[in-house]
Order: C-alpha cells, then sequence, then structure tokens
C-alpha cells in the first residue's frame, strides 16, 4: 500500500515583499478579516472587520468573499466563491496571501514520491506519472437530466458535480445546489460523497448517505439527473 507524505494546507500572508506570518489551515472554517475573532486577523483600513474565509469540502478548499467592502481577488481576479489551487495568490486590501496545499518529499527536485508502510518503494513523479497512464479512468455518462455535456472523463482527483463556475459536471436548472455531490479518485478506485446541500444521492436505485465506493457499469441519480458510471482502459476507444 502506498502512503503519500504531504504537508498541511497553509496560508503565507505577505506585504509588499516581506512575510508577515504563516498560518496552518486546521479546522473546516478558516476566517480572515480585520477583526480580532478571525482566525488570520489583518489590521488595515483595505481590510472588512469579516473580509473572506476558506472553507473546507472533503479534501478540496474553497475561498469566499462574506461581503467585503473592497473585494477579494484570486491571481488578479475578483471572486465572489472560488476553489484554491496549491500556489493561488490572494489579494486582501494591500495584503497577499499565499495558499499552498502540496504533495512534499523533503527533496529539492519538488517531484513527489511515495513509499510504501516498510519504506521499501520509492516511486519518483516521472514512475507515478507513467503507472498513472496504464490505469482505467472513470467516465460519467448520462442518461438523463440536464446538464452542460453528455459525458465526463474524470481525470482529477476530486470531481464536483454541481451548478458552480468550477463543477466538472456542471448541472443547469432551477433550485441546484452550488455542490450536489463530488467524485474522488483513490488509487485506482473511485468513489461518490454526498455535500451538505443534498443529503442523499442514489447508486443503483439504493440511496446512499455520506460516502460509497464507485464500480464499473454503476447508476448514479441525483437532483433529477441519471447517470452511468464506468471504466475505461487507456486503449480503448
Amino acid at each position: 500500500m502506498l502512503e503519500v507524505m504531504t504537508q498541511g494546507p497553509k496560508v503565507i500572508l505577505k506585504f509588499n515583499e516581506s512575510i508577515l506570518k504563516e498560518i496552518e489551515i486546521t479546522q473546516p472554517e478558516f476566517t480572515i478579516g480585520r477583526r480580532p475573532d478571525n482566525d488570520l486577523v489583518i489590521d488595515h483600513a483595505a481590510v472588512s472587520g469579516h473580509h473572506a474565509r476558506i472553507v473546507q469540502v472533503q479534501s478540496v478548499f474553497f475561498l469566499e468573499d462574506v461581503g467585503s467592502t473592497n473585494g477579494t481577488f484570486v491571481n488578479d481576479r475578483r471572486i465572489d466563491r472560488r476553489q484554491l489551487q496549491d500556489t493561488d495568490v490572494v489579494t486582501i486590501g494591500k495584503h497577499r496571501l499565499i495558499f499552498r496545499d502540496e504533495v512534499t518529499n523533503g527533496s529539492p527536485s519538488g517531484q513527489p514520491k511515495f513509499r510504501d508502510l516498510n519504506g521499501t518503494m520509492v516511486m519518483t513523479g516521472q514512475k507515478l506519472r507513467e503507472s498513472r497512464a496504464e490505469q482505467k479512468v472513470g467516465i460519467v455518462q448520462i442518461i438523463s437530466g440536464r446538464t452542460d455535456r453528455k459525458e465526463y472523463k474524470l481525470t482529477k482527483r476530486l470531481t464536483i458535480i454541481g451548478s458552480q463556475a468550477q463543477a466538472t459536471i456542471k448541472l443547469t436548472g432551477y433550485f441546484v445546489p452550488k455542490i450536489a455531490a463530488m467524485i474522488g479518485r483513490r488509487g485506482e478506485g473511485y468513489f461518490i460523497s454526498t455535500s451538505e446541500e443534498v443529503k442523499t444521492i442514489h447508486v443503483n436505485n439504493k440511496a446512499v448517505k455520506g460516502q460509497a465506493d464507485l464500480k464499473d457499469g454503476d447508476l448514479l441519480e441525483l437532483k433529477g439527473v441519471k447517470m452511468y458510471f464506468y471504466l475505461k482502459g487507456p486503449n480503448q476507444p
């Protein structure tokens, strides 16, 4: 069994070119603002009392503006809500925050390494990519319901299903939640998880709450959309 050596997510607060502090994100909601009750306090007039927050959903982090006066920016683009990626630059007032959520190995090369529980096997980033190239990839095919496409290839570590802009499988129509469910990849397998907005999904006509592993040929249904999940090999058409 492979074990990934990871470092916890954190934000690095900068003003001009100076690093003021680094704070690790250890809870599902991390608040940012001028008032002292925030997790990250930025004492500057351009920062609102409660300016923004970072919210963790499963293993994914989202940045939300909470009605600030001067706005919240990610990579120089103003946002209301956006999924954060490693090294994203968040601008709040005159300050910048670097979001870090990385896989580390203690190696200067920056290539991720993996080891088994006995420490006897090491894979470089190149070997890992070659190994992944041979793995089967999950495909979601829409049977019925309103979505922006009819088929989706699940190449990301986490695939969001919902109406938000960052969703891979985008549901359309009225009263569709921003995040309806998430499909994650664990090794060579996939699993589906419910969200806070949608407590129950159906897998093969059985109600599922929380999380369930997906198998080749599973039928999924949520918010009126029926989907067929299957695995596709690298050489399959």
